[in-house]
C-alpha cells in the first residue's frame, strides 16, 4: 500500500468477476497451438504457390483436427468406397476452401474445451460464431472478393469472449444474451454492469494475449462501432463487413429489432436493393451456413431460419427464391492467387532484427528496440483506452561495485537485475536496458495495483539475493520510478514519460535507494498531479 492510503472497503462482486475473467484468459493453454493452424491458413491463402500437401502438412500438426478431417472425409457426405486415410487424400478430396473453412472454425472447440462447456453450451457459442463469420465473409466478399477470408475470420473471432463470460457467471450472461429487447449497446452496457468489461473489450485482452494481427484485434475490439472500425482499418470494405456481422444476434434464438433494422439500413445503403436486398443476403447466409454446419457437424443444420428470426423481430419479410452465394472454396481459392510466401526469408530477417534491438549482455531490448515497441504499445492504450505504466530503474551503487569488486561482478549484477525484470514482466511487457545501470519496463494494460505489485517484485527480488563469484558477495537494490498513467492521449511522445519516471526514480534515488517514488495522473499533461510516495522495505541479510 501506498502510505498514507486507505485499503477499500471491500471488492465488488463486479471486481470479483473481472479478475476471475483475466485469471481465465492468462491461464488458458489451448490458444497458442488451434489459433496458430488458423492464422497459418491464412497466410497460405496469400500464396499462389501453396499446394494441399502445404495445408496438409498444418493440419498434421494438431490431432484433433486431423481426425475432424478424417471423419468428414469418410462420411456417408461424399460417398467414398475406399477409406481416406491420410490427411493429405483428405485436403486433395475436400478441397482447399472446405478444409480452410474448417480449420478456422476449429480453433473455436479448443476454447470451448478449455472452458469445459457441455457439448450443448459449446454448440449453442459455435453456431453463433459461425453465423456472424459467414456473414462477415459474405458481406466483404461482395465489396471485394480479396477482403472475404479475413473477414470470415474477423466474424468468427468476433464474440469469441462469451464463452468465457458464460464459464464465469452463466446465469447472469445468459440473462442478458436471451433478451430480445436488448441491443447492441444495451448488451455490452449490461455486461459492465455486471463484468466491469464487456465482450469487445475482453475479446481485445484475448486476441492481443494471442498475439493476432491488429485487423482482427480492431475487428474485435471494435465491432460495435463502425466509426471506429473505419477510422483504423485500412480496408473500408472489411470495416463494413465487420460491423454489418455485429449486427447478427449472439445467440441463434432471437433478434433483436434495432439490430435488424440497422442490418436491413446498411444493406440497402451499401447494395441497393435491387442489386441485394435484405431478404437476399440473409437466405446467402442461411444456405451458406446450412452448408459449413453439415461438414462440420456431420449432420444437418438447426431447425433455425434467420429469415424468420428477422422477421419475428423487424419488418422485412424474407425470399426464399434467392441463390446461394458462391462456395467458400472459391473464395478461398481466389483469394490464394494474392502474395508469395516467404517464410524462411521471413524467419531469417527476424531473427537479424532481433538481435539488432536487444542487448547483448542482458538479452533484453536495447534502446532502439524499446523505442520502437513502446511506442507501438503506447498508442495501442489509447487506441483501446487502456492505462500503461513506465518504470524507470537505477542499480544502486553500481559504480562502486565496478570499481571495488570488477567488471564482472558488475556484469553479473546486470544480469541479475535483468533476470529479475524477465520473471516479473508478462506476456505484453517490455523490460529493457537503456544503457550503463539504467533499466526500464513498460507494463501495458495494467492497474496502478497491479503495475506497483510487478515493481515491488523486482525490487525485492533483486534485493534478496548476493551477487556471488568465488567467496566474494555483494547484495544489489534498485531504486525506481513508476508512472501510471490512466487515460492516455493520442500522439503520446515516449520521451515525455520517460522523463517523468525518471525524475521519480532520483526521487528514490535520493532517499537511499531500494525504493519506489510512484506518480498517479490521468494524462500525462496533468499540471497538478499527485506524487505519491511508496517505500520498500529493506532487504535482510540472509
Amino acid at each position: 500500500m501506498i502510505e498514507g492510503e486507505n485499503q477499500p472497503a471491500g471488492i465488488t462482486d463486479a471486481t470479483k468477476l473481472e479478475q476471475e475473467i483475466r485469471a481465465r484468459i492468462e491461464s488458458l493453454s489451448y490458444l497458442p497451438t488451434t489459433v496458430a493452424v488458423a492464422m497459418k491458413f491464412i497466410d497460405l491463402g496469400k500464396n499462389p504457390n501453396a499446394e494441399p500437401a502445404d495445408y496438409a502438412k498444418v493440419i498434421s500438426a494438431d490431432g484433433s483436427l486431423s481426425t475432424k478431417l478424417l471423419a468428414l472425409a469418410n462420411s456417408p457426405w461424399f460417398g467414398i468406397r475406399n477409406k481416406v486415410t491420410s490427411v493429405r487424400m483428405a485436403v486433395n478430396l475436400l478441397g482447399l476452401g472446405t478444409v480452410r473453412t474448417m480449420a478456422i472454425s476449429y480453433c473455436m472447440a479448443g476454447l470451448h474445451n478449455e472452458l469445459h462447456l457441455a457439448p450443448e453450451e459449446a454448440r449453442m457459442f459455435w453456431e453463433g460464431s459461425l453465423c456472424k463469420a459467414v456473414a462477415a465473409g459474405g458481406y466483404a466478399h461482395r465489396i471485394d472478393k480479396t477482403l472475404a477470408d479475413e473477414a470470415f475470420v474477423a466474424g468468427m473471432f468476433q464474440d469469441f469472449a462469451l464463452p468465457i463470460m458464460f464459464a464465469t457467471a452463466k446465469e447472469k450472461l445468459m440473462a442478458i444474451l436471451n433478451d430480445p429487447s436488448n441491443d447492441r449497446q444495451a448488451q455490452v452496457n449490461k455486461e459492465r454492469e455486471i463484468f466491469r468489461l464487456d465482450h469487445a473489450e475482453i475479446g481485445r485482452i484475448l486476441a492481443q494475449k494471442l498475439e493476432l494481427p491488429d485487423v482482427y484485434v480492431d475487428a474485435i475490439a471494435f465491432h460495435h462501432q463502425h466509426e471506429r472500425l473505419a477510422e483504423f482499418m485500412e480496408q473500408p470494405g472489411m470495416a463494413d463487413a465487420v460491423y454489418a456481422a455485429s449486427l447478427f444476434p449472439p445467440l441463434l434464438t432471437s433478434w433483436n429489432q434495432q439490430d435488424a433494422d440497422t442490418l436491413c439500413h446498411l444493406i440497402e445503403e451499401q447494395f441497393g436493393a435491387e442489386q441485394c436486398d435484405p431478404a437476399k443476403f440473409i437466405e446467402e447466409v442461411q444456405a451458406e451456413f446450412d452448408k459449413v454446419y453439415r461438414y462440420f457437424e456431420g449432420s444437418e443444420a438447426p431447425d433455425m431460419r434467420l429469415a424468420h428470426l428477422m422477421i419475428a423481430a423487424a419488418r422485412e419479410n424474407a425470399d426464399n427464391t434467392s441463390s446461394l452465394i458462391r462456395t467458400v472454396s472459391h473464395l478461398m481459392q481466389e483469394a490464394a492467387t494474392m502474395g508469395v510466401e516467404m517464410n524462411q526469408l521471413v524467419r531469417s530477417h527476424n531473427q537479424l532484427e532481433d538481435k539488432a534491438i536487444r542487448d547483448p549482455l542482458t538479452g533484453l531490448l536495447n534502446r532502439a528496440g524499446f523505442t520502437t515497441q513502446a511506442q507501438e504499445l503506447i498508442e495501442k492504450a489509447a487506441r483501446y483506452q487502456v492505462p500503461l505504466s513506465l518504470v524507470y530503474f537505477d542499480l544502486d551503487k553500481f559504480k562502486t561495485i565496478n570499481d571495488t569488486m570488477g567488471h564482472e561482478m558488475g556484469d553479473r549484477a546486470l544480469r541479475n537485475v535483468a533476470t529479475c525484470m524477465g520473471d516479473a514482466a508478462r506476456q505484453h511487457d517490455r523490460p529493457a536496458r537503456l544503457g550503463g545501470d539504467e533499466f526500464v519496463m513498460l507494463l501495458y494494460d495494467a492497474s496502478r495495483e497491479e503495475a506497483e505489485q510487478i515493481v515491488r517484485k523486482i525490487l525485492a527480488q533483486t534485493a534478496a539475493e548476493p551477487i556471488t563469484r568465488g567467496k566474494a558477495r555483494v547484495r544489489t537494490s534498485l531504486s525506481a520510478g513508476l508512472l501510471h498513467v490512466a487515460t492516455v492521449p493520442k500522439q503520446q511522445s515516449l520521451d515525455e514519460l520517460l522523463s517523468m519516471a525518471d525524475k521519480l526514480m532520483y526521487q528514490s534515488k535520493q532517499e537511499g535507494g531500494n525504493r519506489v517514488w510512484i506518480r498517479v495522473v490521468d494524462e500525462p499533461q496533468s499540471a497538478t498531479p499527485g506524487l505519491r510516495a511508496a517505500r520498500v522495505a529493506q532487504a535482510q541479510p540472509s
